[in-house]
């Protein structure tokens, strides 16, 4: 789906076998799918200019393709949430799972702003991001893992984490 001058939004339940792809054209225009929705494929999300992407996937486990979001993408499900290839985030990364003691296995991110996690139940985190990785307040039921390719790790909120954390940077000297 592709929206040449406006924001693309859902006003019912998408339901999508195969994969899924959402485009807006028009500069700073947003992706709103904030119904539970079961979009079964990979799913890509493509905004220009600092236009946001927002998707509840419901229960249904969302697999990001390669996307390109300018401004803050925010990520929902009740299963878990993963990458299959690079997703890049102008902005900040909001992911959440909330059912089903769901994880979040993202290590294509390209993420400039604040990353935050929050996983159901005892559901575990991992993260790597191309650059530096600053978390915003986040909670993690399981274990979390997180890399910073290029840059340092810092914390912008609490962060809660009930099983073992691990956080490694690539780069010579980074903290």
């Amino acid at each position: 789906a592709t929206a040449t001058t406006g924001n693309i939004v859902d006003s019912g339940v998408l339901t999508v076998a195969g994969t899924s792809s959402f485009t807006t054209s028009a500069n700073n225009a947003d992706i709103t799918l904030n119904n539970t929705n079961a979009l079964t494929g990979t799913v890509a999300l493509n905004t220009s200019g600092s236009g946001n992407a927002l998707i509840d996937n419901g229960i249904t486990a969302l697999n990001l393709a390669t996307s390109t979001v300018g401004g803050n993408l925010t990520l929902t499900s009740g299963h878990y949430i993963i990458d299959s290839s690079t997703v890049t985030v102008g902005g900040n990364l909001v992911a959440t799972t909330d059912a089903a003691n769901g994880s979040i296995h993202m290590d294509g991110l390209r993420v400039d702003g604040t990353v935050q996690l929050t996983t159901h139940g005892s559901g575990n985190a991992t993260v790597v991001n191309d650059a530096g990785l600053n978390f915003h307040a986040s909670t993690v039921g399981g274990n979390l893992a997180a890399t910073a390719t290029t840059g340092n790790i810092v914390d912008s909120g609490v962060l809660t984490v009930a099983g073992t954390s691990s956080f490694t940077t690539s780069a010579n000297n980074a903290d």
